[in-house]
């Protein structure tokens, strides 16, 4: 059996009375330095949920304020402050990260210090994505002299709303997250959203491919795979096309891109399942249609059709039960 591919840690440091724990050991890296900030009700708290098989790693961080010097050469790091500011110096660069940015590094050593936003605790998210992980190099920019790397500031709104609700379903009782298949259908969107953060406007080779031939292909494979991780890259890759002609060719023939494309293919099936009463629940069929993200799904869905997915279903046990009555007592 396949090992699940998500791991998620949740750990927390409060100075008290009876002595200082070792916040150090909540840490992600081996810092050459760290420190928390001096003052009151010092506390540090840091959510891990790692995806080994695409060598990225997301975090949650709670901090009262702390410092960290480090030589980092083997991760790209995306830093979202939701609370507070950060500070970072790198050689004789400096860089202030305020609410709603975002600061995306690539190897470098640098000094950060974290402060806290209107009195109260600092918060942020953080990416941290493998240089040496295969499923990402084909994605990410190149990283050459500067460590600082251009990303879109429109992808950043959906990639916390994403680390949110991965956070919120990982700290519940009945997490749905942690086990496959949803772990690998949840690194596929990670990985989109990583896309996105990046596609900053590079271009790609275009070659001469009929259009509307290879939206025909691309459909074929989508439904022929969907609810398998898909990505856009994985799909551009099967198809034997660039990122930039997959896309190109979606918005030219059908106005949409090929992931909304995607997610249309994911709601039909998923509508015939309810309307069927097949599966044993709504989460189940989501799953099996290819959703992770259960809250993004629900959204589509009612958009789509007018009613949450839940209707649906209960509608169409209902019908079934109702017409297994009437078949055992007409027999």
């Amino acid at each position: 059996m396949r090992p699940n591919m998500l791991s998620y840690h949740s750990r927390h440091w409060k100075e008290n009375a009876r002595g200082r724990a070792d916040f150090g050991s909540l840490l992600f890296s081996a810092p050459d330095h760290f420190d928390m900030s001096n003052g009151p009700d010092r506390k540090l708290s840091i959510h891990s949920a790692a995806f080994p098989d695409i060598g990225t790693s997301l975090l949650g961080v709670t901090s009262s304020g702390h410092e960290i010097d480090l030589a980092d050469d083997k991760y790209l790091t995306v830093m979202i402050p939701t609370r507070g500011r950060t500070h970072v110096h790198m050689d004789r660069r400096k860089s202030v990260i305020e609410e709603g940015a975002a600061l995306a590094l690539g190897p470098s050593e640098r000094w950060t210090r974290v402060e806290k936003g209107n009195r109260r605790d600092f918060r942020a998210n953080l990416v941290k994505i493998s240089l040496d992980a295969a499923p990402v190099r084909h994605i990410l920019p190149v990283v050459a002299g500067d460590p600082v790397l251009p990303i879109a500031p429109n992808a950043l709104a959906g990639f916390k709303a994403l680390m949110d609700y991965l956070f919120r379903d990982l700290a519940s009782p009945m997490p749905t997250l942690i086990h496959r298949p949803a772990s690998d259908l949840f690194a596929a969107l990670v990985l989109e959203h990583i896309r996105m953060l990046f596609l900053t406007g590079m271009d790609e080779i275009i070659d001469d491919t009929p259009r509307h031939a290879l939206v025909g292909r691309a459909e074929d494979y989508m439904v022929a795979h969907l609810g398998e991780p898909l990505t856009v890259p994985i799909m551009a890759e099967a198809l034997g096309v660039s990122v930039r002609q997959l896309q190109d060719a979606f918005r030219q023939s059908v106005g949409q891109s090929p992931w909304e494309r995607l997610t249309a293919h994911r709601l039909d099936r998923a509508r015939r399942r309810l309307l069927a009463g097949g599966g044993p629940s709504v989460t189940a069929i989501a799953f099996d249609c290819g959703f992770s993200h259960l809250g993004r799904f629900a959204q589509t869905y009612r958009a789509a059709f007018g009613e949450a997915p839940s209707t649906t279903f209960r509608r169409a046990r209902a019908h079934s039960n109702a017409i297994r009555t009437d078949a055992t007592q007409s027999g």
